[in-house]
């Protein structure tokens, strides 16, 4: 998510939108820094590079995301230490799909969850097999880490995304969820039915305090006003 997290860079007289993230920077020691992600798919990770280059930084452990225990780190004119049982959520492959994302994000371009959420919807409206397996196959294709984060709901996560897309008597990616049943499948349809209603209602919702937009423009009245008192103001006193 970029949320309030926006920069930018120019170049050639052009201002290329852009956000940020933190990572380490493996140069001797370990560096906490902010890795700059652009909408042209370049990355500043201490230098601009391609996201095939940024591929070859992570392969090579420039971008880390494998914290060894006991290695020094630091963050500029901040702090330093030494690692003690560090527990890293993300790898190599995570983090390039996350960067993916977010420069789909940038260019306001379906990311990954957008393009599964699209699927999903053409399997509720078509229940074919094949839609099914496009839909989980898309599912799949969000990085792991941002997979419980695709309905926005933190009361239900992904779960009736993953139930739908696996489909009775199928497994989900979460090793520990039991086999699909009719039942749960169910409850996942009916999750998105109402998810489907809720949204019909927010698109024709009127505004409680009137319309959206309003039935004649403001009145605006240029007038100016001597600095000096006025024995008898009438109604423009009323005016800020």
């Amino acid at each position: 998510m970029i949320g309030r997290r926006i920069t930018y860079r120019v170049a050639d007289g052009v201002r290329i939108p852009g956000t940020w993230r933190h990572a380490f920077i493996r140069n001797g020691r370990y560096f906490l820094t902010d890795l700059f992600i652009y909408a042209d798919g370049l990355i500043d990770c201490w230098g601009l590079v391609t996201i095939e280059e940024f591929e070859e930084k992570l392969r090579t452990g420039w971008v880390a995301t494998t914290l060894p225990d006991g290695a020094g780190a630091s963050a500029h004119d901040l702090a330093s230490w030494k690692f003690c049982e560090p527990q890293s959520w993300l790898t190599p492959g995570l983090l390039i799909a996350e960067v993916r994302d977010t420069i789909d994000q940038l260019n306001k371009r379906p990311d990954s969850t957008g393009r599964a959420l699209a699927a999903v919807d053409v399997f509720l409206a078509d229940r074919t097999e094949e839609n099914r397996a496009a839909a989980e196959a898309a599912f799949l294709a969000v990085p792991a880490s941002r997979r419980r984060y695709a309905l926005g709901d933190m009361d239900s996560k992904d779960w009736p995304l993953r139930v739908l897309v696996a489909g009775p008597g199928g497994r989900t990616y979460l090793p520990d969820d039991p086999p699909v049943s009719q039942e749960d499948h169910d409850r996942a349809l009916a999750y998105f039915e109402e998810r489907a209603r809720w949204k019909r209602e927010y698109d024709t919702r009127v505004p409680a305090d009137g319309p959206a937009t309003p039935h004649a423009p403001a009145i605006q009245l240029y007038q100016s006003y001597p600095n000096k008192p006025v024995a008898d103001p009438g109604h423009r006193a009323l005016r800020n």
